[in-house]
C-alpha cells in the first residue's frame, strides 16, 4: 500500500534554499503535512500526492518573512500615534496583498495592536502573523500628544502582562517611534496635509509637506533650523502665498513637536523593556531619531534599526550610520516603502542599492509608504538585474536572515530543507516578482 503525502509534489523546479548561496537547477520537493519531507533529483517511489505542481520554468523560494509592516490587522490602532484603525476590509486587503506577493510571515509593528486581534486576523488569512507591542508609559504619552483616537474605549495594557499572556504572539517590542511621532513620513502624508487643509482649505501632497516641514524644522527636527526665506519661497510654490513664514513656523511646530521629545524617551524606554524581556526591539530609524538609535545600540543584535534607507537621510549620512551600528552588532533593516511609485523613485532606488551593494544590510522589509508598499520581490528583482547583489544573497535577506533576527517570529521557516515548515513561493524562474503560487504550512493558498 502506498503512503499518501497529502499536500504536494513540486516537480523539476529550480530552487533557492534561502541560505544566501545555494541554487539548484532541477529538483523535486515533497511536502507532507506542514513539513518539507523530500528534496532530491528523483521522484520518491511508492508515494502518491494530493497535488502535483509542474515546476519546469519555475523557481521555488522560501516564503518571504516581512519584519516591518503596518495596516494589516483589522481593528489595530495605526502607528505609534495610535491613530484610528483602517477599515476591516482595507486591513484584510492589505494582508492578502502581502501574501499574493509571496509573503508568508509578517511581523505587525503597529505596536498598540492587542494580541487578540492577531488571532482574529489569522482566521481571515492563513499567513503566519505575529506582533510587536509598544504598550508602555512613554509610548502611550507620545500617542496622546499627537492622536491616540485609535485607543478609544481601551484601557492601557502593560507590556509585562501581554508578554506573559501571549508568548506565542508577542515576539518583539516596537515600533519604537514612527513617522507619526518622530516627525517623519506619516507627518508628511497625513498630519501636516490635514492641518494645512483644516487651516487654509488648500490641499498639499506629502512631498510639499516634507519640503515645508524641513524648511521649518530641518531633517533632524529642531527649531534652530528655521529658515524664513526658504519657508516663504516654499509657501509660494505650494499655493500658500497668503500665509507668512511665522504662520508656518507656528503651525508646523504645533503639529510635529508635541509628541517628538516624548517619542524619543519612548524609544529609550522600549529599549530597556527589550533588554528586560530578551525580545528584539524594532526602532524607527531616520534623520530625526538617528542620535537616539545610536544611544541604544548597546542592545546589539536585540536592536533592529528599521528602514535605515529612510528618505530623510542623505546617502553618505545613512551609510555612515549603518556602519557605526553594525560595529555594535545591530540588525540593519531597509524597506521598499512605496519606492517604485514614488516621485523620487530614482533617488530612493539609488539609496537602496547603495546600501545593498556593499553587504551592509541584514534584512529587507516593506514598511507602509503612505498606505501602499512596493513588493519586496520586485525591488530585489531590480537589484539583481542591476548586479547589485546575487539572487541567492537577495533571497536570504527576506527569508533566513529575518527568521534569525526575530527568533520567535518564524521558527522552522526561512530555509528550504528537510524538516522545515513548508512555506514556499513558486515564481517565474527569470522574474521572481511574478508569483505563480504560494504554499503556507504545506497548503496551497488561493486568494478568494
Amino acid at each position: 500500500m502506498s503512503e499518501t503525502i497529502n499536500n504536494l509534489l513540486i516537480k523539476e523546479a529550480a530552487l533557492i534554499t534561502g541560505d544566501g548561496k545555494t541554487f539548484v537547477d532541477k529538483v523535486n520537493i515533497g511536502v507532507h503535512g506542514k513539513e518539507i519531507v523530500y528534496i532530491g533529483q528523483e521522484i520518491p517511489s511508492g508515494v502518491t500526492f494530493a497535488h502535483i505542481y509542474e515546476g519546469k520554468g519555475k523557481l521555488v523560494l522560501p516564503g518571504v518573512i516581512n519584519i516591518h509592516a503596518h495596516g494589516v490587522i483589522p481593528g489595530a490602532p495605526l502607528f505609534s500615534s495610535a491613530s484610528p484603525p483602517l477599515s476591516d476590509s482595507q486591513a484584510k486587503k492589505n494582508l492578502l496583498t502581502h501574501v499574493s506577493q509571496g509573503t508568508t510571515t509578517i511581523l505587525n509593528v503597529d505596536g498598540f495592536a492587542h494580541p487578540r486581534l492577531i488571532f482574529q486576523a489569522s482566521r481571515a488569512c492563513p499567513i503566519n502573523l505575529k506582533t510587536a507591542i509598544t504598550h508602555h508609559a512613554k509610548a502611550y504619552l507620545a500617542a496622546k500628544n499627537i492622536d491616540s483616537s485609535g485607543l478609544s474605549g481601551q484601557g492601557e495594557e502593560k507590556v509585562e502582562k501581554l508578554v506573559e499572556h501571549f508568548p506565542d504572539i508577542v515576539v518583539a517590542i516596537g515600533e519604537g517611534g514612527s513617522g507619526a511621532t518622530l516627525g517623519g513620513g506619516v507627518q508628511d502624508y497625513k498630519f501636516i496635509p490635514e492641518m494645512v487643509k483644516r487651516e487654509t482649505g488648500i490641499a498639499i501632497d506629502e512631498y510639499q509637506a516634507r519640503k515645508l516641514k524641513e524648511a521649518v524644522l530641518g531633517r533632524k527636527i529642531a527649531l534652530n533650523c528655521y529658515d524664513p526665506e526658504r519657508v516663504e519661497n516654499i509657501l509660494k510654490e505650494i499655493g500658500l502665498e497668503d500665509y507668512s513664514s511665522e504662520w508656518a513656523l507656528d503651525k508646523i511646530s504645533q503639529t510635529v513637536l508635541p509628541p517628538y521629545r516624548v517619542a524619543l524617551e519612548a524609544v529609550e524606554e522600549g529599549a530597556g523593556l527589550a533588554k528586560e524581556y530578551n525580545l528584539p526591539f524594532i526602532a524607527h530609524t531616520a534623520a530625526s531619531s538617528m542620535a537616539k538609535v545610536e544611544e541604544i545600540a548597546w542592545l546589539g543584535s536585540l536592536l533592529v534599526a528599521g528602514h535605515c534607507n529612510h528618505p530623510s537621510f542623505d546617502t553618505e549620512e545613512g551609510i555612515a550610520l549603518i556602519k557605526r551600528l553594525r560595529k555594535q552588532g545591530v540588525i540593519i533593516d531597509i524597506s521598499t516603502f512605496n519606492t517604485l511609485d514614488s516621485k523620487e523613485r530614482e533617488k530612493e532606488l539609488a539609496f537602496f542599492f547603495a546600501i545593498l551593494e556593499p553587504g551592509l544590510v541584514d534584512v529587507v522589509s516593506t514598511n507602509y509608504g503612505g498606505g501602499n508598499h512596493s513588493p519586496i520581490l520586485k525591488v530585489l528583482e531590480l537589484a539583481v538585474e542591476q548586479k547589485v547583489i546575487t539572487l541567492p544573497e537577495a533571497i536570504s535577506l527576506v527569508t533566513r536572515n529575518p527568521s534569525r533576527a526575530i527568533p520567535l517570529l518564524a521558527t522552522g521557516r526561512g530555509v528550504i530543507v528537510r524538516g522545515a515548515i513548508a512555506d514556499l513561493v513558486i515564481v517565474d524562474r527569470y522574474r521572481i516578482s511574478r508569483v505563480e503560487a504560494v504554499v503556507i504550512e504545506g497548503k496551497p493558498w488561493r486568494r478568494k
